[in-house]
């Protein structure tokens, strides 16, 4: 039997591929900038560690200055690595090869890993189980216990962990006050936060960023509350739809829920502290 079309529509696409390029400016009051070069974006973030670079259409000519120009952007901000996200829709079509002889490597350490998937879904996931209780979080306690148990499920480095901790009071503020894309929310079992994501707030929807549910209550449904409820939330804004690039963790259980995997992303390591000379 043929595979039913897709009813994913192209802008909902083009969000799960090139996420960066397709989500919002960084909220104020935060040490986060989206810098725009040409063919590219460059996404700075709090620590050592915090800068992810998405080509998505480089000139044949324009690789090797590209990078040369991204490694001296970071470098000046004190980063020691950037992680590229390179879509199978990026150009020129042999980009990995070529920013492999420049000496970029697939990223096979924490918090990444060297492929994901794109993915997206258009209509309602499954509800969590009753005993879960997925919704923002309500007090500044909340709010960090759920990023801690972020920062543990994806193995942080240390330094960047205490970069994002000094911002965790203004982050919340700027939740709070509704002026923030990015979104946290947690999962509770019997008044217990056993489980934490993202929500960035795009046009074409929302992106799931980094769910996580802490190890001793795994298997209860908590992380497929967390999907459903980021999913009410696309609703509530009127963008009913859901983006996200999955790795082997999330992709069997997005692909149970119904997401459809709408491309492939290598990621590559960049040493920048390396070469800095």
């Amino acid at each position: 039997m043929p595979a039913m079309p897709s009813t994913i529509p192209e802008s909902v696409r083009t969000g799960a591929t090139f996420s960066v390029a397709s989500g919002p400016e960084p909220p104020p009051g935060l040490p986060i900038e989206k810098i725009h070069l040409e063919g590219l974006i460059v996404l700075s973030l709090p620590g050592p560690s915090g800068a992810l670079v998405e080509p998505r259409k480089l000139g044949e000519n324009h690789v090797e200055p590209a990078v040369d120009r991204v490694r001296e952007l970071l470098r000046k901000r004190g980063k020691e690595r950037a992680a590229w996200f390179v879509s199978e829709f990026a150009s020129p079509a042999d980009l990995c090869n070529r920013l492999a002889r420049l000496g970029l490597e697939p990223y096979d350490e924490a918090p990444f890993e060297p492929r994901f998937a794109a993915m997206a879904r258009v209509e309602a996931p499954e509800q969590g189980p009753p005993d879960v209780e997925a919704r923002l979080p309500r007090t500044f306690e909340e709010f960090i216990a759920g990023a801690a148990i972020s920062d543990d499920a994806f193995s942080q480095d240390e330094a960047d962990r205490e970069a994002w901790e000094e911002l965790r009071r203004d982050a919340w503020a700027l939740q709070q006050s509704g002026e923030s894309p990015n979104t946290s929310l947690v999962a509770l079992v019997n008044g217990d936060i056993v489980g934490s994501a993202g929500a960035l707030l795009c046009e074409h929807g929302v992106n799931l960023i980094g769910g996580s549910v802490r190890e001793d209550a795994r298997g209860r449904g908590a992380y497929r509350a967390l999907v459903r409820a980021r999913w009410d939330l696309a609703v509530e804004r009127g963008t009913p739809a859901l983006t996200v690039q999955a790795g082997t963790m999330s992709r069997p259980i997005l692909e149970r829920l119904g997401f459809e995997i709408v491309g492939w992303t290598n990621c590559l390591l960049d040493r920048l502290g390396a070469r800095a000379g």
